[in-house]
């Protein structure tokens, strides 16, 4: 896992060569300018999904990790906590291939998700998204980039 601010996010271009690719779109036009939606990154398969939601209370969220992308989570408005954990402290759960999620049992540390942070999540880190910092709700707007893994890595 990785956490760090957006301005460091050129520090990391040798983990994917679709991080180039993540960045190339963030500097062609402001995250906060684009619409929610599905936008395609490079022709590899890489994606975006830009979303707004209202964070939860924790135990409405649930951790859960990747075996076919690796999540590249960028907040561009509102803050959240983000638990995260190692896979292999947890139970597995069942996988949703299509959806490309399993749901994992356990415990893991929280982290606050701010505006202008970035994380990224490979396959073996357990991230429960969405938890909600205080006692109501927030409006969060993140970017979340599913850069493909490469097939028999797991």
């Amino acid at each position: 896992m990785i956490y760090d601010r957006i301005e460091n996010f050129g520090i990391y271009m040798a983990i994917d060569s679709g991080m180039a690719d993540i960045l190339r779109f963030i500097e062609e036009k402001s995250l906060s300018e684009r619409k929610d939606g599905r936008y395609e990154i490079n022709s590899s398969g890489a994606f975006v999904i830009i979303e707004s939601y209202d964070t939860l209370d924790i135990s409405d969220c649930f951790i859960e990790c990747h075996r076919k992308y690796i999540d590249v989570q960028v907040l561009i408005s509102g803050y959240e906590s983000v638990g995260v954990c190692h896979k292999v402290n947890c139970q597995d759960g069942v996988y949703d291939e299509e959806k490309d999620y399993e749901k994992l049992e356990g415990a893991g540390d929280l982290l606050c998700f701010d505006e202008g942070s970035f994380m990224v999540f490979f396959p073996e880190d357990g991230h429960m998204p969405k938890i909600m910092d205080d006692v109501k709700p927030v409006r969060v707007r993140k970017a979340v980039f599913k850069l493909p893994i490469a097939e028999g890595v797991k």
